[in-house]
């Protein structure tokens, strides 16, 4: 007759195929046929972790639910495949080891010993095959790692699930995807949010690798993947790939460093849906922002209830109706005046938003462009008065010169003003293209050009008074 009345078996397996559940049906099989064997009453206590890992003491639901039958008293003999199946880690075997010894619990294997851990020597047999059960995890990690190593230096491909904008093996590029993957590189650059990215592209119902919707997480994921640029990282260090890249690693380095900047402005919640959310400031405390809230009017009204931008602190010092400073700052509504961002942009100088301020040789530098401008005039001007001037020798000198121009102009422009700025102030028709701009580009414009504050309009309803919004241009060059 069995010593043991209150059986249970275990089993597990680290990794399986979705649906597979074979491996633990397997082991399932065996352990309840040596229940069977042994006329050991299970009754029900079967337990199953199915594709959990034990090495590294991840989360074992049913591993846990079988310690608390046995500090419960409810079984008095595990039953697994092989003790390997039940501990693979010094930490979770010592800390089970002493949680049967307890409480009197065996271990019967399958493929092993039956081990009486009430005894020293039936500890010591547990120990000693657990560690071996250890060394060979360890030495298998050794080697993986080893060959891991070795594919990242001859820059292999990366296995795993199919990455956005690749073939399934990672070799080759999907045009329309990798399209997608530098939209999202220059949006980022230009100042779009991550929620914003992933609206657009769910706007435009551009799936994700897994055919859903796009998250804010799953944008910022994907920009921060060295494998776009051709790169891949291992133990802190990036090595080059053989696969072709989706973007410059400029590109990326740019969007790594803009998602960690501490100082980056994120918000928990959903995109920002108005101009100046989170940009002006009260003109009392001036602590910073403002927010917006549909407070004025009601949801039945003609046209909603009003938008207002009001203090964010704890004392409301103002409450402002949003449509009017929004003209003011970003309107092209036909017979209206134009907002101050698209006056900017229609100046003859507008090419100055573009320019790095902070560079210390900028005086320099303008001085250089400067000379460099006036001697094509005079070329030109000369060429016109003298009719036996050499049109070869006239282009090639042009030309020369205006190379030597370009090479300066690019050391003035500011990489990320080109970035929020360049295509709509270098466009035909640059308040067009401001009229078109999404929320978050416009916002990002707005940030950079120029700092609203935001007065208290006064007591009582009153005619909209544009100098209560105090604009203060950041820039040298924008007044």
């Amino acid at each position: 007759m069995t010593p043991f009345q209150r059986g249970a078996t275990y089993e597990r397996i680290s990794k399986a195929d979705d649906g597979d559940e074979d491996g633990v049906e397997r082991q399932h099989e065996d352990t309840t046929e040596l229940a069977q064997r042994r006329g050991i009453p299970i009754e029900g206590r079967c337990f199953r972790d199915n594709d959990r890992s034990a090495t590294h003491g991840k989360h074992r639901p049913d591993y846990e639910r079988l310690m608390a039958a046995v500090q419960r008293g409810e079984v008095d003999v595990i039953i697994v495949y092989m003790l390997g199946r039940l501990w693979r880690n010094r930490r979770e075997r010592a800390e089970g080891i002493e949680i049967l010894r307890q409480h009197g619990v065996s271990v019967l294997c399958v493929k092993g010993p039956e081990l009486d851990l009430t005894t020293a020597a039936g500890r010591l047999l547990a120990g000693l095959l657990g560690e071996v059960d250890t060394f060979e995890v360890e030495q298998m990690s050794e080697r993986e790692q080893r060959e891991m190593r070795q594919r990242v230096e001859r820059g292999q491909v990366p296995t795993g699930p199919r990455c956005f904008g690749y073939t399934a093996d990672g070799s080759e590029v999907i045009d329309s995807e990798a399209a997608e993957v530098r939209k999202m590189y220059e949006a980022l650059a230009a100042g779009a949010t991550l929620s914003g990215i992933a609206a657009d592209l769910n706007a435009r119902q551009i799936l994700n690798r897994n055919g859903r919707p796009w998250s804010h997480n799953a944008v910022r994921y994907l920009l921060q993947n060295e494998r776009y640029a051709g790169l891949r990282e291992y133990n802190g260090a990036v090595y080059p790939g053989k696969w072709p890249a989706i973007v410059s690693e400029d590109q990326w380095r740019h969007a790594v460093a803009v998602l960690t900047d501490p100082s980056r402005k994120t918000s928990p919640g959903p995109a920002r849906k108005w101009l100046l959310s989170g940009i002006a400031r009260c003109g009392v405390c001036n602590d910073g922002t403002t927010v917006t809230s549909a407070q004025r009017g009601s949801k039945g009204s003609p046209n909603g209830p009003d938008r207002v931008y009001k203090c964010r602190g704890p004392v409301k010092h103002l409450a402002r109706n949003a449509e009017p400073i929004d003209m003011l700052i970003a309107g092209t509504e036909p017979g209206e005046p134009l907002g101050l961002v698209p006056q900017l942009l229609l100046k003859e100088d507008a090419a100055g938003l573009l320019l790095d301020d902070g560079r210390p040789d900028m005086d320099e530098l303008s001085a250089k462009a400067a000379v460099l401008r006036a001697r094509l005039k005079n070329m030109t001007d000369a060429f016109a008065d003298d009719d036996e001037a050499d049109v070869i020798e006239f282009k090639r000198a042009v030309r020369r010169i205006k190379e030597r121009l370009a090479a300066i102009e690019d050391q003035m422009t500011s990489p990320a003003r080109a970035a929020v700025l360049g295509d709509v102030v270098n466009s035909e028709d640059p308040v067009a293209a401001w009229a078109v701009l999404p929320l978050d580009r416009k916002r990002a414009i707005v940030d950079m050009l120029m700092t609203v504050t935001i007065h208290p309009a006064g007591p009582g309803r009153r005619k909209f008074d544009p100098t209560s919004i105090e604009i203060t241009p950041k820039g040298r060059r924008l007044s």
